[in-house]
């Protein structure tokens, strides 16, 4: 590998875990500082702007391949460098930054919970892309209200749901986070949370999520493992 190629950036991880040299389904390892970078030529750094879907599976494709060995501190797409010698010179600059991620997610996956919850809200609910100007102050007040009031109980419901979750699966994680939805009227919002999971814990963190109570009226849906995206940044 030359610089002559820029280099597209998969994942970070301990170089004991990954060792250079080796080829993984055509990316390779530049080890350096005790850190190895999982990456391979790319040879129209142009396509990153527009990436096919093609490219953004085969992207992760490589990420996971190289997590089902090892703990990586996975990159997000488009990650590129200027050829071997910016990925050392990168390396030397965040090495602290990688090595504290590495720690965070030793032994770890990431599984995420996502569920379509709802609140009743009022169908004479005003369309809300309507300038306030175009009618009365009051109603377009009282619209603003019932927004409002709408989202406050959906943030309860994801709150709540995130209370029950914890309560099953506190002792099977390291840490987690919550991803709370924008309440749009009439429709249903997406809560998704994730947990960093020790990788011998996985089955019985699906066995607690299955017992959830059925009180949510939710369909609750459960992924991974996947390598740990929401817990490197």
């Amino acid at each position: 590998m030359t610089d002559r190629a820029c280099l597209l950036l998969y994942c970070i991880a301990d170089a004991a875990a990954l060792p250079g040299g080796a080829r993984v389904d055509g990316p390779q390892r530049i080890v350096h500082g005790g850190l190895a970078a999982v990456v391979a030529p790319l040879d129209e750094p142009a396509r990153m702007e527009a990436p096919t879907k093609a490219d953004l599976l085969e992207y992760a494709r490589v990420i996971r391949s190289q997590h089902t060995v090892a703990d990586v501190v996975p990159m997000r797409f488009g990650s590129v460098l200027s050829g071997e010698t910016a990925v050392r010179a990168h390396l030397d600059e965040q090495r602290e930054t990688y090595v504290r991620a590495l720690t965070r997610v030793a032994g770890c996956v990431e599984l995420g919970v996502r569920a379509l919850l709802s609140v009743s809200s009022s169908p004479t609910v005003p369309d809300m892309s309507v300038k306030p100007m175009s009618r009365p102050g009051a109603a377009y007040l009282e619209a603003r209200r019932r927004l409002y009031s709408a989202e406050s109980r959906l943030r309860e419901r994801c709150e709540a749901l995130e209370q029950s979750l914890l309560s099953k699966v506190a002792p099977l994680c390291r840490e987690h986070r919550t991803e709370f939805p924008a309440q749009r009227p009439g429709e249903p919002a997406l809560c998704s949370l994730y947990f960093l999971v020790p990788r011998e814990q996985v089955l019985a963190f699906r066995t607690a999520v299955s017992s959830i109570p059925v009180e949510f009226n939710t369909d609750i849906a459960l992924s991974g493992p996947w390598p740990p995206f929401n817990f490197v940044a």
